[in-house]
């Protein structure tokens, strides 16, 4: 899924919002506080209330620029990169990709048929949880 927004805010105010969702998500799943110096590279193991739990790595912190983490669960190999970039000093687009590789056929199968179904609406979530971050710059 590939996603293409334009927020009225600055990049750098849209990077450290999800900077500091990372950084908290790291605090909930270790215990420990997220590391002072760039995140990128940074491992650690992810679980969820259903029992499930993988390993996400984060392959970018550029900041202002781009954040990027890959997620390895039994099942899936799940990456995702968000790209800022700057068009004046309130306003920024953001580019959001995601991937879902499935381990196996049906978790393929199944992965496609989730997009296929669901796509419409997760891209509409996930603009306006965009745009409520950016709109809470000004308040």
């Amino acid at each position: 899924m590939q996603i293409k927004v334009t927020l009225k805010a600055p990049v750098d105010y849209i990077y450290r919002q999800l900077l500091d969702s990372a950084q908290a998500d790291i605090k909930q799943q270790t215990g420990h506080p997220a590391p002072r110096q760039s995140l990128q590279g940074y491992r650690y193991t992810k679980k969820w209330a259903n029992g499930l739990s993988g390993q996400l790595t984060i392959t970018h912190a550029e900041p202002g620029r781009r954040y990027a983490y890959e997620l390895e669960t039994p099942r899936d190999h799940y990456g995702v990169d968000y790209q800022f970039t700057s068009t004046d000093a309130n306003q920024t687009v953001l580019a959001y990709a995601e991937t879902f590789l499935g381990k196996d056929k049906k978790t393929q199968a199944n992965n496609r048929i989730g997009v296929m179904l669901l796509g419409w609406f997760r891209k509409r979530r996930f603009k306006k949880m965009m745009s409520q971050m950016a709109a809470s710059y000004y308040e």
